[in-house]
C-alpha cells in the first residue's frame, strides 16, 4: 500500500524557492530538480523508512542536488509528512529538529 504525501508549509516555500532559483539559472537544471524531486516522492509513497535523525524525525537526501528532505511517517494513517527541503548548502544548524 502506498503511503499518501503530504508536504507542509515550510517545505513548500523552501520548494519554491528552489524552483525559483533554478528556474534562473537554466530550465533544463530546473526540470532535473523537478525530476529528482519527483524521484524523493516515488521512494517516500513506497518504502518511507530512511535515515532516523532526530527523535521521529527521518531524512531523504536527492541524488546530486544539495538538498535534503526531512519528513515523518504516520504507520497508522499510511501518510508521510514533509517537514523540509532543505538546502544543505546552508547553515546546518539550521536544520529542523521535528
Amino acid at each position: 500500500m502506498a503511503y499518501e504525501i503530504v508536504i507542509l508549509d515550510r517545505a513548500q516555500e523552501e520548494i519554491n524557492s528552489a524552483f525559483e532559483y533554478y528556474a534562473e539559472i537554466s530550465i533544463a537544471v530546473l526540470k532535473s530538480f523537478d525530476e529528482q524531486l519527483e524521484q524523493v516522492y516515488q521512494r517516500l509513497e513506497t518504502n518511507p523508512f530512511f535515515q532516523s535523525r532526530y527523535k521521529n524525525l527521518r531524512a531523504l537526501p536527492f541524488k546530486t542536488f544539495p538538498y535534503i528532505t526531512f519528513f515523518t511517517v504516520d504507520e497508522n494513517e499510511k501518510t508521510v509528512y514533509i517537514y523540509s527541503v532543505f538546502n544543505t548548502s546552508q547553515n546546518t544548524e539550521k536544520y529542523p529538529k521535528g
